[in-house]
C-alpha cells in the first residue's frame, strides 16, 4: 500500500506543483494584474481537489485501502503546497506561506483522498 500511496502522491504532487506555478505566477505577476482574480481563484480551488481526488482515488483503487488515497493525497498536497508557499515568498510575501501551505496542503490532500479512495473501494 505505501509503495503505491507514493507513487501517485509523487505524481499527482508534480502535476500539482506545474498548475500551481502556472497559478501563482498568473495570479502574483504585476504584468499580469488585468487578469480577472475570480476564475483564478475558482482554477486556484479546482486544481488542488481534482488533484488530491485523483490521487486518492486511484492509490485507493489500486491498493483497496482508504488509508492509502488519504496517503497520496496528503503528499501531493504536500509538495502542492510547498512550491505554493514557494512560489509566494518568491514573489514578495512573508515566508510564512510555505509552512501554511504544506500545512494546508498536507491536511487538506488527506481528507479528499481518503473520501476519493473511500469512493473507489464503494465502486468496485
Amino acid at each position: 500500500m505505501r509503495r503505491i500511496a507514493l507513487s501517485e502522491g509523487i505524481w499527482a504532487g508534480l502535476a500539482l506543483a506545474a498548475g500551481v506555478v502556472v497559478l501563482a505566477v498568473l495570479g502574483l505577476h504585476p504584468a499580469l494584474a488585468w487578469i480577472p482574480e475570480v476564475p483564478l481563484l475558482g482554477l486556484a480551488l479546482l486544481v488542488p481537489l481534482a488533484a488530491f481526488g485523483c490521487a486518492g482515488y486511484r492509490a485507493g483503487r489500486r491498493s483497496g485501502a482508504t488509508a492509502g488515497g488519504a496517503l497520496a493525497g496528503s503528499l501531493a498536497g504536500v509538495i502542492g503546497g510547498s512550491v505554493g508557499g514557494v512560489a509566494y515568498v518568491f514573489f514578495g510575501k512573508p515566508a510564512l506561506n510555505i509552512a501554511v501551505g504544506l500545512l494546508l496542503g498536507a491536511i487538506g490532500g488527506a481528507i479528499i483522498g481518503a473520501v476519493a479512495a473511500r469512493y473507489a473501494a464503494t465502486r468496485g
